[in-house]
């Protein structure tokens, strides 16, 4: 155990519970680094981020286990945030 806050984003509001997209605890003046499985496009990510900046927090990076190379990367860069993949499609093809 990290001891570090954890906050998963939702895709959607629950109809039941809590009703929010965040499980977990967000403050303004949280910074956070976002893990994904899989990138390919970013939208996902993205919209994601767009969220947690919505609450006044930042994010500054998202680690991938995968990156499939099919522009996840520029999409996160235009959003000011840096795609650090474990491994790449490409990697895993040689």
């Amino acid at each position: 155990e990290t001891e570090l806050p954890l906050l998963i984003v939702r895709k959607s509001v629950k109809d039941y519970g809590t009703k929010s997209r965040f499980v977990g605890d967000l403050k303004p003046e949280d910074r956070l680094v976002m893990l994904e499985d899989v990138t390919t496009s970013g939208g996902s990510v993205r919209d994601a981020i767009e969220v947690v900046r919505e609450t006044g927090a930042s994010v500054k990076y998202v680690i991938t286990v995968v990156d499939r190379e099919e522009g996840a990367g520029e999409r996160l860069k235009e959003a000011e945030v840096e795609l650090v993949p474990l491994v790449s499609a490409s990697d895993l093809l040689k």
